[in-house]
């Protein structure tokens, strides 16, 4: 496929993702803030916090959410071999597995390259001395990982390791200063720092779904408690607009909201086959991580739910589990309480409910994968360049498959896929 047909696929896809949740032009119109952003102005809500007092830098160098190849992850449906279990220091036999897995492009496995080098480098390269010594080197792993992907992708990779580079906290940290939104996103929500608020916004801001939904809610019920507080919070208007960001990129915690909010409008009809449409939508992004699996797929089979299962599924993301903290949220959980009153979802408005999700998951299907063809040609140029590079590295990958094939890995500390 040409990159023209690839734009116009693409183009076409998100004008489609757009129609069948009625959602209006303001709330649609986004543009990713990437490149060097400057850090965003904030108010701290006491100048004597700790969360106020500390050192963050003027600007940052925002890279756009790295679009993931399932096949990183798991194997086509089409194909019978199993992907290597990424276990790091563990399992050292495992070595060459994981090697042929990177030398083929996948980035998850440089990774786990980075983590075995940096726990036995010696081992590995008497053990296997026909490999270069450049390819022992976590430097070259870095380098190549971040071409494929993004130089603060990889940090958020291996900092669900959490051994030596891949140290969670740190690794983290590092991954939010190269400007990579995943990691910005996984560092707020792990640790309450000054930083929290400003990494979600621009993370969000750079069209990260996840990131998205909290800042939603954050324009929901104010921030407080928090060090610091978004510019007119609580917004009803800005609220919905990142929700409509997080739902737009897959994140079926947003369609929780939707469902919550539609059943909890005065046109009780078409709230509760709304809110079916997003409860059918959320759940099949759910079974697919965050639809990453939609791609190269055919899409679920959607079977009918009862009403008690679209009120559950709304309920879930609305209640927190803990306290509540802010008189808008106390008033958000009263709202709560309106929505659960008894409703029939008839055969009709099911069809008409489930045919709207399907539109709606068909075009954000075509939308992942044409992002994922425009990936694929780029990332394939770029295995190109590395086998070349690693030419005696596969010559000694193929003798030792002649003499005895690779061990496939049977112990895994973490279970793939890490998404």
């Amino acid at each position: 496929m040409s990159w023209r047909s690839t734009v116009i696929l693409l183009f076409a896809a998100l004008c489609l993702l757009v129609a069948p949740l009625r959602l209006s032009a303001a709330e649609v119109d986004f543009m990713p803030q990437l490149g060097l952003r400057s850090l965003p102005e904030l108010a701290c809500m006491d100048e004597n916090s700790a969360h106020c007092n500390q050192a963050l830098p003027q600007t940052l160098l925002v890279t756009s959410p790295v679009v993931e190849d399932p096949a990183w992850y798991s194997p086509p449906p089409d194909k019978t071999h199993n992907k290597p279990h990424y276990v790091g220091c563990q399992a050292p036999g495992q070595y060459l597995p994981i090697l042929q897995e990177a030398l083929e492009g996948n980035p998850v496995a440089m990774a786990d390259l980075i983590i075995r080098i940096q726990c036995d480098r010696p081992a590995l390269a008497a053990a296997h001395p026909d490999i270069p010594a450049f390819m022992h080197s976590v430097p070259f792993w870095l380098e190549w990982a971040a071409r494929y992907t993004s130089p603060g992708w990889i940090y958020a990779r291996l900092a669900l390791y959490d051994d030596g580079i891949g140290h969670t906290r740190s690794a983290y940290t590092r991954g939010a200063f190269l400007g990579d939104p995943k990691s910005m996103h996984a560092y707020a929500t792990r640790w309450n720092t000054g930083t929290n608020l400003h990494w979600l916004l621009m993370a969000a801001d750079a069209g990260y779904g996840p990131a998205a939904h909290e800042i939603s809610r954050w324009y929901r019920f104010g921030g407080q408690n928090s060090g610091y507080s978004l510019p007119k919070a609580p917004d009803t208007d800005m609220a919905r607009r990142y929700r409509t960001i997080a739902m737009n990129r897959g994140y079926p915690r947003a369609f929780a909201y939707a469902a919550f909010e539609a059943l909890a409008e005065e046109n009780a009809g078409q709230a509760v086959e709304d809110a079916c449409m997003y409860t059918h939508i959320g759940r099949v992004l759910e079974k697919t991580d965050n639809g990453l699996l939609l791609a190269d797929r055919s899409l679920p089979q959607m079977q009918p739910i009862p009403f008690e299962q679209v009120l559950a599924y709304a309920l879930c993301a609305v209640l927190p589990p803990r306290p509540l903290l802010s008189q808008e949220e106390k008033l958000h959980f009263q709202d709560s309480q309106k929505i659960r009153r008894p409703r029939v979802i008839d055969d009709e408005m099911q069809n008409r409910a489930m045919e709207r999700a399907s539109a709606w998951l068909r075009a954000f299907q075509a939308q992942r994968q044409a992002e994922l063809v425009m990936e694929r040609e780029r990332r394939n140029a770029l295995t190109a360049q590395l086998r070349e590079q690693c030419s005696h590295a596969l010559t000694y990958l193929v003798k030792t498959q002649d003499s005895a094939p690779l061990p496939r890995p049977v112990t895994a500390r973490h279970a793939p896929p890490f998404i």
